[in-house]
């Protein structure tokens, strides 16, 4: 079974991405409970605090809240404004593995070579290294991302 299908990765399936990838892994959880324990305390307390203390509580109340996805949000936009983000990729899924390719350039993968795949209801996440992932939106595989999934999934038990 070989799979094909042209991604050009946009603004929404980038943004989701990039707010899951940093806030499923322990310091997005840990600041995001930082955030709300000091809009709390800043809440429950407000006559106990100065007045530079109430802006540093509420700053920090903000900052994983707010302004951290409002800085991801800005990275994404600047990542797909790159000249290679505006031509889509072309997959190719089969037994074997993974190929991508976008004008002259190629890259080729072993299932082996994948080191995680997350399965959400709208994408898929297959992560080559902690940091980095090929976003596979589901509303940019036709009627294939079922048959993908299955794939991906028979490839990669561990």
């Amino acid at each position: 079974m070989k799979l094909e299908m042209d991604i050009k990765l946009e603004k929404k399936s980038l943004n989701r991405f990039l707010l899951y990838h940093n806030y499923v892994r322990f310091s997005g959880v840990a600041g995001v409970v930082i955030s709300l324990a000091a809009a709390v305390v800043l809440a429950v307390k407000w006559d106990f605090w100065t007045q530079p203390q109430r802006v540093m509580l509420l700053v920090l109340a903000l900052l994983f809240t707010v302004l951290q996805p409002l800085i991801l949000i800005s990275k994404g936009r600047n990542q797909l404004s790159m000249e290679e983000f505006k031509i889509p990729f072309h997959y190719s899924f089969d037994e074997t593995g993974i190929s991508i390719s976008q004008k002259d350039q190629k890259q080729e993968f072993t299932w082996e070579d994948v080191r995680k795949i997350v399965f959400r209801k709208d994408s898929m996440y297959v992560y080559m290294s902690t940091v980095s992932a090929f976003i596979i939106p589901k509303d940019q595989c036709g009627n294939q991302f079922e048959e993908l999934v299955s794939l991906a999934k028979s490839k990669t038990k561990k």
